[in-house]
């Protein structure tokens, strides 16, 4: 069993004795040591950040529905917004962009003056028409992976592998990339995890911070759409992965496996071993953001266990957002 107490950020005081840190202490930086664990190259981190990151917008577009979106025009508006602040992976060259199955642009962050133009003529560096290529995958296989050589932001040729899936209920498409990294160090399954946390957490921060004030127009309308937007989002094989928003006052905003949890007071709640989960989120994200461990309930499994939370501030309003990894017993 994994020890008490936030291993990473401490808020209370550790309740574990010496022994149980020291091993759990082992147990975190061992699957960097270890060969027999350190199974993913970075670039498979990629792969699934984007993934991820493409399917959990996706998801949420899908779950606003006619309700919050009416027509075309509020979701090319809803769409545009998002994209253009949700940049991830510590750079420019990883954003969302949306196109139509007719092939037409509808969202580039990094290069808007496509918007609303035709992108079926657009060409890698060799001359090859990736935007069909693109539409195929998704009208035929509902999305998946391919690479190609392309410019970068500044103007260098790199591969760039790129993912992307079909919107539902539109004849839309979503997708991301990421350029070369091909010979970075290889990574654990709990630090891989960790890493797709992180990276799925900061884009939707940003890109909700950009449409809140744009789609909502009062404090209730915005957790309405918080909670509609977040609702059926899961992610990682076992769709343990899920996104939960909290304000700073200790009300719990969004939590997708528990809405009966949602609206309650919950500055005071700890966990089975005595860590208070609001106050140390809270001031984790107050404090820039980051990640918090405690005991938590795997809804998949259905028992409690070991989790370390990652979480960011959604500027510009009271909310943290975060999502978490749980680490099995050992």
């Amino acid at each position: 069993m994994l020890p008490s107490g936030n291993l990473i950020h401490t808020f209370c005081p550790m309740k574990a004795n010496f022994t149980l840190l020291v091993i759990a202490v082992f147990f975190f930086s061992s699957c960097e040591k270890e060969p027999e664990q350190a199974a993913y190259p970075y670039y498979q981190v990629l792969k699934e950040s984007v993934q991820t990151n493409v399917s959990t917008f996706n998801t949420g577009l899908y779950s606003l529905g006619d309700t919050w979106l009416v027509d075309s025009i509020e979701k090319v508006k809803f769409c545009k917004a998002f994209a253009h602040a949700a940049f991830f992976l510590d750079e420019p060259q990883s954003y969302l962009f949306v196109e139509s199955l007719g092939g037409y642009n509808i969202a580039h962050p990094a290069q808007p003056e496509l918007e609303g133009q035709s992108s079926l003529e657009q060409t890698d560096a060799h001359g090859n028409l990736i935007v069909l290529k693109m539409i195929d995958l998704v009208t035929y296989q509902n999305g998946g992976f391919l690479s190609y050589d392309y410019s970068d932001l500044n103007g260098n040729i790199d591969e760039k592998t790129t993912y992307v899936k079909a919107i539902p209920g539109t004849d839309w498409y979503a997708g991301s990339g990421f350029y070369g990294r091909m010979n970075e160090p290889y990574l654990c399954d709990f630090k891989k995890n960790e890493k797709v946390v992180q990276e799925a957490v900061n884009f939707m921060a940003r890109g909700l911070a950009a449409v809140l004030p744009t789609t909502a127009s009062d404090s209730l309308e915005r957790v309405d759409l918080m909670r509609a937007f977040l609702r059926h989002i899961r992610f990682f094989d076992n769709l343990s992965g899920y996104f939960f928003v909290l304000d700073y006052r200790g009300y719990n905003v969004v939590q997708p496996p528990e809405p009966e949890r949602e609206g309650n007071y919950q500055w005071d709640m700890q966990d089975s071993r005595g860590n208070y989960l609001m106050q140390g989120l809270i001031e984790t994200a107050q404090n820039g953001g980051g990640f918090y461990s405690y005991y938590w309930m795997d809804y998949q499994t259905n028992t409690e266990q070991f989790k370390n939370a990652y979480v960011t501030p959604i500027q510009g309003y009271d909310y943290l957002i975060g999502s978490g990894v749980y680490y099995p017993e050992f």
